[in-house]
């Protein structure tokens, strides 16, 4: 009886170990996702136009920082916490004149206590152009000491939903007040599935009739 049991114990795991491992083999040998494998590169260029003060300013200060004050960044802005929001006019060239495509929605703070580093988030809304409607959200830190600054494409809407990517920003100053910050953009954006035709009713066959 004792044998018996043993074997039909032993019998039980053989088919288990048999069953993981037919498990695990199709795991293995499975495709990946279609949606992962079909992604379609996007790269764009675009010139944010920031005002930081005066006449037509598009930046300003929305929370005060607690500080201290940061030795490496200028007033009013210097204060470790200081929160900035902006509402900037982007265009497809760098002069202020040329023709807008869109704007910069965000925010950045004041992130270092010693080093003019701030933490960035912002969404680019195009308004012109084969992506019209679409978005592009961007997030990173802003180093001053950089002459070339990279943030992540986090996500995207529209055209744009599902993007993923880096950005590359390079800060054209004009004046204390005004500068230019271009933005040249690489992601990758999911290819939408193709649906597949519906299939086609099949016809009626004269040698089915209804009893």
């Amino acid at each position: 009886m004792a044998s018996s049991v043993a074997n039909t114990t032993s019998s039980k795991r053989r088919r288990l170990l048999l069953l993981l491992a037919a498990a695990v083999a199709l795991t293995i040998l499975a495709p990946p996702p279609v949606a992962a494998l079909r992604r379609r590169a996007v790269h764009l260029t675009v010139y944010v136009q920031e005002i930081l003060d005066g006449p037509g300013q598009t930046e300003k200060l929305l929370i005060k920082g607690p500080g201290p004050a940061n030795p490496s960044l200028w007033p009013p802005h210097n204060y470790f916490g200081d929160t900035i929001v902006m509402d900037d006019l982007v265009t497809e060239a760098v002069a202020n004149n040329s023709k807008p495509i869109g704007r910069v929605y965000g925010i950045y703070m004041t992130a270092s206590m010693t080093r003019p580093v701030y933490t960035v988030s912002f969404t680019l809304h195009l308004t012109a152009g084969p992506y019209n409607g679409s978005t592009i959200v961007m997030a990173g830190i802003d180093d001053d000491d950089m002459g070339v600054r990279e943030h992540a494409v986090v996500g995207g809407t529209g055209a744009l939903r599902g993007a993923e990517g880096y950005v590359f920003g390079i800060v054209k100053p004009f004046t204390s007040s005004y500068v230019v910050m271009e933005l040249d953009i690489y992601m990758t954006v999911p290819v939408p599935a193709v649906p597949r035709p519906k299939a086609r009713a099949a016809a009626a066959s004269p040698l089915i009739t209804d009893q």
